[in-house]
């Protein structure tokens, strides 16, 4: 019986297999042709969403259709390469079922004709959202061409041969953001070309506060080589960069990319379109921002008030930190733009050199901080034990009574009731702002002990925003001033160093993230995404040696003698503004020059050359070149920053203030050992007085602060976003 069971086993086995080797043979070898002719087609990922940090939406992915055209068939059309010619003539062939000896002489005319009627075809789906023609679309057609070209020849360089890339797989998007009635129109239109799809896809959709976040969100640009290469998903089929796809390339977009981005899917279709296999693709993850989007709207409504109010006011940057997590709750430039209308708008807003609209100011703008160092110049002073509390120095109003053009106290200017401050502590300097004292501070410490400070407070590198447009301001230590200044550093600039003019350079940022570190007694790297690894903090002083640098940034706002007393004075459940005011001088500096040259033919060139990479350009273009001539005798400045010339009667400062809520006892006194949650910085370009112009915007957004986060600021609530218990 075994016997029988294992002989009828074997010969139902092997009829089978003659039914597969010999009867179904042509089926299957068809079923084969087919999956392996048909290339697999991507199924597309959604991005993920940005939300503010109570789960708002700020930015997300919206459902729409794009056309897309098999590479192929543009390798054809626009590549001219003879024998992607022929494979298409012979698709279109076998597609229409005529006999496969036509010959190729019939068969290329009905090819071109056939690619005029699409090009056609085409032309009218976009002319119900576009000013397309089919000129226009080849011409899209040749650059996705070109692109997938350029991949090709980057891959083939890095490994070092030539073979087919991913790109060339993927059909390539021509129309884009279709609406659902115009893919509807498409589908009727473009159906009987088998190379031309109408697929799924998606759009980035800002979904409110479209100009106060604009900078801060960022956009989306095509992938690039560079982009491309430094892929860190290169080796995954389904998630890395193709050609023609969408990557953050500014703002928390691009800080984020790596989270927000997804895997795409795939199916495989045989020649008839019927499915052989599916992979599902895998949509990118949500973000969430450290941002209050509510916040960011009040301040960037106030900032522009202020903005306005002034007439010499070009723009400005607002700030706001929670000082034990430096999350950021608010980061605002203004003005701004609507990112919505980006693309028709900017030339215009290229053109405008008066307001700069582009510009991400809150980050990507060095200032002077002027008075705002003041506080970092005491503490430089007390952890180098060269003065006490208690050293006082006398104020005439000019550190010599014999130089009345220079080193003088802000008060000569005219400015304060008083010409001299008279005879100060540490505590009555800050309070009234008193630039002699801090001359004789910095004459004390020297250019090298006062920028090691410096370091030890963020001025010089990047905050930890992880945006591309920040900058990392300018701490002049002794090196900087060698290798870029071509100077020593003397005594006179570590003066003016001590209240924040010269070479000393911050962004709106960095000036928020000092006031948290006079407020905490730390600086750490501020965060930009919610659930962020917690950074080290870096001790900068003792908490002895703050606590008289935080009463003399109290009485600015909080003493009748102080500089923002008067403008800036603010009570509010159980909390003060401290802070410290600033008007910085504006001293434009060359960014570019223009080095005018001769070549060995005799003909004239200009070389531009950015500032601080002079003498590199220089070295360079001497081995490149040693024949031509360069006239260093005529060299001139190719672009300067601010790049506004000052008007007639214009004030040449920019106004600052910097601050923080501090915990008060019933008696109104600042509780030094409550912790104060919330610091900020706030600038008004060309605004001139800190106190007249900054602050009495910075008591309004102590206020907005308060009406937006007010339950979280009260004893009871503080902790329940990270501020500390």
């Amino acid at each position: 019986m075994l016997l029988g069971v294992f002989i009828a086993g074997v010969l139902g086995l092997a009829a089978r297999l003659v039914q597969l080797q010999v009867v179904d043979a042509a089926y299957y070898q068809e079923r084969t042709e087919q999956a392996l002719l048909v290339p697999p087609r991507s199924l597309p990922f959604v991005r993920g969403s940005l939300r503010d940090r109570t789960g708002a939406l700020l930015v997300n992915d919206e459902p729409c259709w794009d056309v897309t055209v098999d590479f192929g068939l543009l390798a054809a059309d626009v590549g001219a390469d003879q024998s992607a010619i022929t494979r298409q003539c012979r698709r279109m062939a076998r597609d229409r079922g005529w006999p496969r000896s036509t010959p190729l002489e019939e068969l290329g005319p009905l090819f071109h004709q056939e690619m005029d009627e699409m090009w056609a075809d085409l032309a009218q789906v976009a002319a119900a959202s576009r000013a397309l023609d089919e000129t226009d679309l080849r011409e899209i057609a040749r650059r996705r061409f070109d692109r997938v070209i350029r991949v090709r020849k980057q891959v083939a360089e890095s490994r070092g041969f030539d073979a087919p890339v991913a790109e060339e797989s993927v059909a390539q998007v021509i129309l884009s953001s279709l609406t659902p009635t115009q893919q509807i129109r498409a589908r009727e239109l473009l159906q009987k070309y088998s190379s031309v799809h109408v697929e799924p896809s998606s759009r980035r959709r800002i979904a409110e506060n479209t100009e106060a976040l604009a900078h801060l969100l960022g956009r989306l640009g095509r992938v690039d080589a560079q982009a491309l290469e430094n892929d860190p998903a290169w080796d995954d089929p389904f998630a890395r960069y193709l050609s023609d796809d969408w990557i953050g390339v500014s703002g928390m977009e691009y800080v984020a990319e790596q989270t927000l981005r997804g895997r795409r899917g795939q199916i495989l279709l045989d020649r008839g379109g019927q499915a052989l296999e599916e992979i599902q693709a895998e949509h990118g993850n949500d973000v969430y921002l450290t941002i209050d989007a509510a916040l960011q709207q009040r301040l960037y409504d106030l900032l522009g008030e202020a903005v306005h109010d002034h007439p010499d006011a070009s723009g400005g940057a607002v700030v706001v930190l929670d000082v034990a997590t430096r999350e950021v709750l608010a980061l605002v430039s203004y003005p701004s733009y609507n990112p919505l209308t980006l693309d028709e708008d900017y030339d215009r807003l290229l053109d405008d050199t008066e307001h700069m609209p582009l510009r991400f100011r809150a980050v990507a703008t060095q200032y002077a901080p002027g008075s705002t160092v003041k506080p970092l110049a005491c503490i430089s002073a007390l952890i180098h034990h060269l003065i006490t509390p208690e050293s006082v120095e006398t104020c005439t109003g000019y550190l010599f009574d014999d130089v009345r053009d220079a080193w003088r106290c802000w008060e000569v200017h005219g400015t304060g009731i008083r010409k001299a401050h008279g005879t100060v502590n540490l505590v009555q300097a800050l309070t009234g702002s008193c630039n002699v004292f801090m001359f004789r501070l910095g004459e004390r410490l020297g250019v090298d002990r006062l920028t090691r400070t410096f370091a030890l407070a963020g001025i010089g590198a990047p905050t930890g925003t992880g945006l591309r447009e920040e900058t990392a301001g300018i701490n002049p230590t002794p090196a900087w001033l060698r290798h870029q200044r071509r100077t020593a550093a003397t005594v006179g600039l570590a003066r003016q160093y001590a209240i924040g003019q010269g070479e000393v350079a911050m962004t709106p940022v960095q000036v928020a993230n000092l006031m948290a570190a006079y407020a905490s007694g730390v600086w750490r790297p501020v965060s930009m995404i919610r659930g962020a690894a917690p950074t080290a903090a870096r001790t900068i002083a003792r908490p002895a040696e703050w606590d008289p640098v935080r009463l003399g940034i109290f009485g600015v706002t909080n003493d009748p003698e102080g500089t923002a007393y008067k403008y800036a004075h603010f009570e509010r459940d159980g909390y003060t503004l401290c802070g410290k005011t600033g008007s910085a001088t504006v001293n434009p500096r060359p960014t570019a020059y223009r080095i005018p040259y001769a070549d060995t033919a005799g003909r004239q060139h200009v070389a531009v050359v950015r500032e601080g990479a002079m003498e590199p350009a220089l070295q360079r273009f001497r081995t490149e070149f040693p024949d031509a001539t360069a006239d260093l005798g005529n060299v001139e400045v190719a672009s300067r920053w601010p790049t506004r010339p000052p008007r007639e009667g214009e004030h040449h400062s920019h106004a600052w203030f910097g601050g923080y809520l501090q915990p008060v006892d019933e008696a109104g006194r600042a509780d030094l050992h409550r912790p104060a949650p919330i610091a900020f910085a706030l600038l008004v370009e060309y605004g001139g007085s800190g106190g007249q112009t900054a602050g009495p915007t910075a008591k309004r957004m102590a206020d907005a602060i308060f009406d937006v986060l007010g339950p979280l600021l009260r004893p009871r609530g503080i902790g329940q976003i990270g501020f500390l218990p």
